[in-house]
């Protein structure tokens, strides 16, 4: 399991058990008359917005597009200050300043992460301020709570950190595995073009004069017991003339299987689960063929760096008179879409083929292109 995702996954619960355990010593201790927040009402509001916030950040509720991750964590981490400063003296209320600080640092840099404890250590001494602490108490909660928001917040880079870097691997794996369909797509048909090309210009020459080698000496030998042995050798020659040049036109006419050219980039690709429906088309050629799979390598790629995607469809199909290519995930999506040097060559590639090509994105998720060129006719 991704390091990152099972930390997230004990923070929720975390998280959820911290703020009901709040709530309910908090009823406790007023029903037991020994301790109560300075203003009740107002304690008990900012608490239902901080319970509000946290389900909106574990994306329990639906969050409006205002408000962003950035916006909502700063709300937490004043509602945090604000409910520890509402109750000072009960020194546990700071345990929130950790719960805050882990679940900044899943977002923000570590300066900014820095910034918070900072603030919020500042948080602890005025709640010493307010509760009438000793220096040695103030000190003492200050190390204790200071330290275990730099330890929540070093677990979780640390976790961000084996993320990101599984990540990358899974990335480089997957245009690895890309580039190593292409290549030997590449190397399939220049050697079937080589072979094709030697047949031609060597066995077909050969077999050229020899018929022609073959028509003089029957000519020759006409009036001879022989005569009728060579012009069944010229006959036999020139059908084996036929027979290579009629082999070259098939070796030729040979396409490489998009099928399989495609379920090779796209088989086994770590963190994305790809559906692909793949429809042969005649008379596609090597070049058409590598263009579309370029093309599923560079949704891939996107899928897995910037989307984080779960799924991607791959869907190619056409007639005798054009190829259609759709692709789309279901991960982050953008309201507006800045080309990068992949989406380009894409474009270019399909442009260069006769063709176009479209990127669709809108900012509730999802990503998607569809290209289309026309099939090339088969020559003669």
């Amino acid at each position: 399991m991704d390091p990152s995702s099972l930390t997230q996954r004990w923070m929720v619960i975390t998280s959820l058990v911290c703020a009901a355990a709040v709530g309910a010593v908090t009823i406790l201790e007023s029903a037991l008359g020994d301790t109560a927040p300075t203003s009740a009402a107002l304690w008990w509001v900012c608490y239902a917005v901080f319970v509000v916030v946290l389900l909106l950040m574990h994306g329990f509720l639906p969050t409006p597009r205002a408000l962003s991750q950035n916006v909502l964590l700063l709300t937490f981490a004043a509602l945090a200050i604000g409910l520890a400063l509402l109750f000072p003296r009960q020194t546990w209320m700071a345990v929130l300043f950790v719960l805050t600080t882990a679940m900044a640092a899943f977002s923000w840099r570590p300066r900014a992460v820095a910034a918070l404890v900072v603030i919020q250590t500042a948080a602890v001494v005025a709640m010493g301020v307010l509760a009438g602490w000793s220096l040695v108490d103030v000190l003492m909660g200050v190390l204790a709570f200071g330290n275990m928001q730099v330890f929540g917040a070093l677990v979780v880079f640390t976790a961000r950190s084996e993320a990101e870097a599984r990540h990358d691997l899974t990335v480089a794996l997957a245009e690895l595995r890309s580039t190593t369909a292409l290549l030997d797509l590449t190397s399939r048909e220049a050697e079937r073009l080589r072979i094709s090309r030697d047949l031609h210009d060597l066995t077909g020459h050969d077999l050229t004069a020899l018929s022609l080698e073959l028509e003089v000496a029957a000519h020759l030998t006409a009036s001879t017991d022989a005569g009728h042995h060579v012009v069944r050798a010229r006959t036999i020659a020139k059908d084996l003339l036929t027979s290579v040049r009629a082999a070259v036109s098939r070796i030729r006419e040979e396409t490489p299987s998009l099928d399989d050219a495609v379920r090779h980039v796209t088989g086994d690709t770590p963190g994305l689960d790809v559906l692909v429906e793949v429809e042969e088309v005649a008379s596609l050629g090597a070049e058409q063929t590598i263009a579309i799979v370029r093309g599923v390598q560079e949704a891939i790629t996107n899928a897995l760096r910037h989307a984080q995607a779960d799924h991607l469809w791959v869907r190619v199909g056409g007639d005798e008179q054009e190829v259609c290519v759709s692709i789309h995930d279901d991960g982050v999506g953008a309201a507006t879409i800045t080309p990068g040097n992949g989406l380009r060559g894409m474009r270019e590639r399909f442009e260069a083929l006769g063709g176009t090509l479209e990127a669709r994105s809108h900012s509730a998720g999802g990503f998607a292109i569809r290209g289309r060129f026309p099939v090339a006719q088969p020559t003669t």
